[in-house]
């Protein structure tokens, strides 16, 4: 007789919790998947980057601590969080709920949007984390300090940048000296808005004299001293001078402070899309609003010097002395060699230029469609002080003075945060609106 070894199944524990750690497995990957999926389609403005937002997984961080769920944490006793109907019910004393860590890209904007009842004082906080596990520079911003509630239910909104150097984030919130009922809590990237748009195919119905702006938002800007092309669609800048300017009562519309005067994740991100053409020697300001010289202020220069160099440089400051950041792409006259921009081709080129909103020696810009950002010089002295860089000066384009823009502008787009058309990114979209060489224009009116 031959004696068949067996083996004998897990125990009915083992395989409930061999199931409940594969399940876990599975949800998290499908998680990172559609998060994923979402970025690379331009679609992550859409995507709830919360791993549970039903309050499906809670528990008692320390005790039986969940990797894909919620976890309280005991500050000042006593404290209690319970779930209820898709609801997390916070009692305290003190007491901290974090959610689980999700995928976050850097330098850009985040929105939280949850409902809240109840009479606790509430706040909400999101954590950074670098690639390492390691906190971040900016490690905690808070998005909505303490505010004692009242029993009726609210939905509250908020937003902040990320920092440069994050990788992951979770989201704390935080309930002091009563009750508090959270529902639906949402993380998703910020959409960007179009703020400005003008195509010189489509420039209005008196373009010698006015450029009327397409997104219906903003006044016509005023033409001094510079010739509307039929024939290249474009506005030709070639006196001295010669700039479109703004009108006064949409001046606050581009201002964009930076972290510098308002806190780490505060400033106001934006970018400029520009398809223009060098004809000769141009100094800084293509773009730029400034009161003057002296004074706060940010400008985007496409620059042609005495030395033959080309280059996008881009300037923020609160005063003309060191208390400004000026970054060059590909290069800085004096500073990191004789790199050309290669743009004195006197052709036409697009120009996708982004500002975080740190006014740090940072920023990107994407020439001719390219994904990859031109390298970065900074100037070496100075940097942003902590004054305003705001100002009651209105947006010009072409030059704030005599030694401005010397070419053509086909058409110029301004966009507030760090999302562009359909949630791409300013990379991704420099691809979008070149567009193999023939960026696509306005219909004329």
């Amino acid at each position: 007789m031959i004696s068949q070894s067996t083996t004998r199944p897990p125990a009915p524990s083992l395989q409930r919790a061999m199931v409940t750690a594969l399940d876990r497995c599975h949800r998290l990957l499908l998680q990172i998947a559609f998060v994923s999926c979402c970025i690379l389609c331009g679609d992550a403005v859409a995507a709830n980057l919360v791993p549970d937002p039903g309050f499906a997984h809670v528990s008692e961080l320390g005790t039986k601590a969940t990797s894909d769920g919620w976890n309280w944490q005991r500050v000042e006793e006593p404290c209690k969080v319970h779930v209820d109907q898709k609801s997390a019910v916070l009692n305290g004393g003190k007491v901290f709920l974090h959610s689980a860590a999700f995928p976050v890209s850097a330098s850009t904007i985040y929105e939280i949007q949850l409902d809240v009842s109840g009479d606790a004082s509430f706040s909400v906080e999101i954590l950074w984390w670098k690639k390492d596990g390691l906190p971040t520079q900016g490690h905690r911003s808070i998005l909505v300090k303490p505010n004692r509630l009242n029993t009726k239910t609210a939905t509250v909104t908020a937003s902040t940048r990320s920092p440069n150097d994050v990788a992951t984030a979770y989201v704390r919130l935080v309930a002091e000296e009563g009750h508090l009922v959270v529902n639906s809590p949402v993380v998703r990237v910020a959409t960007g808005e179009l703020l400005l748009k003008l195509d010189a195919a489509a420039p209005g119905p008196k373009p010698t004299a006015k450029w009327k702006d397409l997104t219906g938002r903003n006044n016509d800007m005023a033409v001094q001293s510079v010739r509307h092309s039929m024939g290249t669609a474009s506005y030709v800048f070639e006196k001295p001078g010669a700039a479109c300017v703004g009108d006064l009562r949409d001046a606050a519309r581009f201002d964009f402070e930076t972290d510098r005067a308002t806190g780490d994740g505060r400033g106001e991100s934006f970018t400029v899309v520009l398809y223009a053409k060098l004809n000769g020697r141009s100094g800084s300001g293509i773009v730029n609003k400034f009161g003057n010289s002296t004074s706060g202020g940010w400008s985007i220069g496409l620059e042609w010097d005495e030395f033959g160099l080309d280059r996008i440089a881009t300037l923020q400051q609160s005063d003309n002395k060191q208390n400004r950041t000026i970054n060059g792409f590909p290069g800085l006259a004096g500073h990191g060699g004789d790199v050309k921009l290669g743009a004195t081709d006197r052709k036409f080129h697009l120009y996708v230029i982004h500002l975080t909103g740190s006014g740090k020696r940072d920023g990107t810009v994407y020439f001719d469609g390219s994904e990859k950002s031109l390298p970065l010089c900074s100037w070496p002295f100075g940097a942003l002080g902590s004054s305003s860089i705001r100002n009651k000066a209105p947006l010009r384009i072409g030059s704030f003075n005599k030694n401005g823009f010397r070419g053509e502008i086909g058409f110029v787009e301004i966009w507030s945060g760090t999302r562009l058309q359909d949630g791409m990114t300013p990379a991704a979209y420099s691809k979008h609106r070149f567009n193999r060489g023939a960026p696509a224009r306005a219909k004329g009116q």
